[in-house]
């Protein structure tokens, strides 16, 4: 796509973690790059990783936060009365901003913040689009897809109808190449030796920590970078390269050899993007259970093994971490379409 002299304006809300938050954030920098003339309005949930985040990662976007929480399960639970009542008076406020912004689209992408905003989008006859990471789709895209233009979905068994297109993930991607000798950066030295990238999502993992300890008191072999609150916790292990957050943990995806992670809609397509090997531990809190179905769904395409945190056998998952094929020294990223943005920017209408 060519650079367009057209004037462009869109409402963008996603978030609470990053598998909302990163996909918007992608087709957001698509579009600042191909239009010249491009206004963005954010709308975040307050005190989450997007607020803290857009600043840093998109200056010239305004960032409006809104103070809203999800349904409490059950549903029929009373604290969820006000809960909605806060989603009605957020919407009205919202409406205004809307009103006076006058956007061309809106491109939601989950989570309970996007409720008032595509309901305000609707109120003001503003076109808008879903995009569902996950294999299950989640209560707040499930309840604003009746209103949607279109629903942008991650996996087959989503596309429920026409309205929903097949899109996959948008994902971060390098622009750059990126060199095997990247990992230096993050402590690893032998770059012939199985490097494993571990992490619990964008909220880290308790959980995860301790799974790897175990791992860890038996395994002197390979090299971790793993992502962890925790950094105290693993000090006496020197093949364990800790750090509390990275922010571009693609690149190191991009050249590291495979990974222990939770199921998260991002970290499933950046699994595939890469083509890693991944031993996958499913967060049992996860909406829906859509974590262990997302896990599963890579198991089915020999790109994972699955474990259960509440039973997990130690020894079966070193010896598939042993197994994972070890990239060449002076192996090279060399960058790649993510099919994704592509897919989403030729079936928005107003582009």
């Amino acid at each position: 796509m060519n650079e367009s002299s057209k004037k462009l304006k869109v409402v963008f809300s996603g978030g609470g973690t990053g598998g909302h938050y990163y996909p918007a954030l992608t087709l957001l920098k698509y579009l600042d790059k191909n239009y010249r003339d491009f206004e963005v309005i954010y709308f975040a949930t307050k005190g989450r990783l997007e607020e803290k985040k857009l600043t840093e990662d998109f200056p010239k976007a305004k960032i409006y936060t809104i103070n809203v929480k999800g349904l409490e399960r059950p549903f029929y639970n009373p604290k969820n009365i006000s809960r909605i009542i806060k989603v009605i008076v957020e919407k009205q406020k919202i409406k205004k901003i809307i009103k006076n912004f006058k956007p061309d689209f809106g491109f939601l992408t989950g989570g309970y913040v996007t409720v008032p905003v595509g309901l305000a989008l609707k109120s003001c006859a503003v076109p808008f689009y879903l995009h569902e990471q996950n294999s299950i789709m989640g209560v707040s895209n499930k309840f604003l897809s009746k209103y949607a233009k279109k629903i942008f979905v991650s996996y087959e068994d989503t596309k429920l109808n026409d309205k929903m297109i097949l899109s996959g993930n948008p994902i971060r991607t390098p622009d750059e190449i990126i060199q095997r000798s990247y990992l230096k950066k993050f402590g690893i030295e032998d770059l012939y030796k199985r490097c494993i990238l571990v992490f619990g999502g964008s909220l880290s993992s308790k959980e995860l920590d301790d799974i790897m300890y175990q791992v860890y008191q038996k395994d002197e072999s390979n090299n971790y970078i793993h992502i962890t609150k925790n950094i105290e916790k693993f000090k006496t292990f020197k093949n364990v390269h800790t750090f509390e957050y990275i922010d571009e943990l693609y690149k190191i995806m991009a050249v590291c050899d495979g990974v222990v992670s939770r199921a998260g809609a991002t970290t499933i397509a950046e699994i595939l993007f890469y083509d890693l090997q991944a031993a996958l531990i499913p967060w049992k809190g996860a909406a829906e259970n859509h974590q262990e179905k997302n896990a599963l769904s890579l198991k089915k395409l020999g790109k994972a093994e699955v474990f259960d945190e509440n039973s997990i056998d130690v020894e079966k998952l070193i010896t598939f971490i042993n197994n994972i094929k070890i990239k060449p020294q002076n192996y090279l990223y060399q960058p790649k379409v993510n099919s994704a943005i592509k897919v989403i920017v030729e079936n928005i209408e107003e582009l």
